[in-house]
């Protein structure tokens, strides 16, 4: 699973058109929205959940947290085979996001569905969500990455969001530590103009608020052609070496081992 750039609209379906017609990677649809009835959103997602696959693009929702008593309702209504994961908001610690595990795999099961199949995208908005991230990343298998929300973290802390510039790169460089060390993928909330910025802090993808951006966020996240070429020759240096029952290879003056291989392959899918 790749996610470079994950357009996010109401789940009442605005903006849905230009998504699908859009070179996105994913759309997202927002159920956790106070200003909208819930139960309207969740019947306009049912609906463009399929669409969305349908369009070749992974369909992925934003759910409500499990202490608005609501995500049982949203996992009842969205969980199916054409979903393929959920975003959960202001994640804090690492049962906000077993809370959601298991209300998914009870729905996986009774629907057919391999358990584990949907991914969880937790989403660090706090300062205790950020000192968690790491027990957070490893809270259950299904967690596939994790989402620094720059505007809600700024909020928390009593800082300013920014375009570009240095201000929150601890925040970003430490997510994106928590998140590659459990072999996730770190996205991040970005604009137009900070997505090449935010590639080079190592994020994977973006969530983003139109189409417009799309484009250049398939740009920067994709890995370059010598990243490519890095990748493929840490591989093939790590299956050579447990073809010999070795258990790390030796790559000029670099170790490759499991880990390394399994991030190296990331690159290559």
């Amino acid at each position: 699973m790749r996610i470079r750039s994950t357009v996010v609209i109401p789940a009442s379906g605005e903006g849905l058109e230009a998504a699908l017609e859009s070179a996105a990677d994913a759309v997202a649809l927002t159920l956790n929205d106070g200003t909208r009835a819930v139960g309207a959103l969740r019947t306009a997602a049912v609906a463009a959940i399929p669409r969305i696959r349908a369009a070749g693009k992974l369909a992925l929702a934003i759910v409500n947290h499990p202490r608005t008593l609501l995500l049982r309702d949203d996992l009842d209504a969205i969980v199916g085979p054409d979903l393929a994961g959920v975003f959960l908001p202001h994640a804090r610690e690492p049962q906000d996001v077993r809370d959601l595990a298991v209300g998914l795999r009870e729905f996986e099961y009774n629907r057919g569905i391999e358990p584990g199949d949907i991914a969880a995208f937790p989403m660090i908005d706090s300062a205790a969500g950020l000192l968690r991230a790491s027990d957070i990343a490893g809270a259950a298998p299904r967690v596939r990455g994790l989402v620094f929300h720059s505007a809600g973290y700024a909020r928390d802390i009593g800082g300013r969001d920014e375009e570009k510039g240095p201000r929150l790169a601890y925040a970003r460089g430490m997510l994106v530590t928590a998140t590659r060390a459990h072999d996730g993928m770190p996205l991040t909330t970005a604009s137009g103009l900070e997505l090449l910025d935010q590639s080079h802090y190592g994020f994977a993808g973006a969530l983003l608020g139109d189409t417009i951006a799309v484009v250049i966020a398939n740009t920067a996240f994709t890995p370059t052609p010598a990243t490519v070429e890095r990748s493929r020759e840490e591989v093939a240096a790590y299956a050579a070496a447990r073809a010999e029952g070795v258990w790390v290879a030796r790559l000029g003056t670099q170790i490759v081992d499991a880990a390394r291989a399994r991030k190296a392959q990331q690159n290559l899918e």
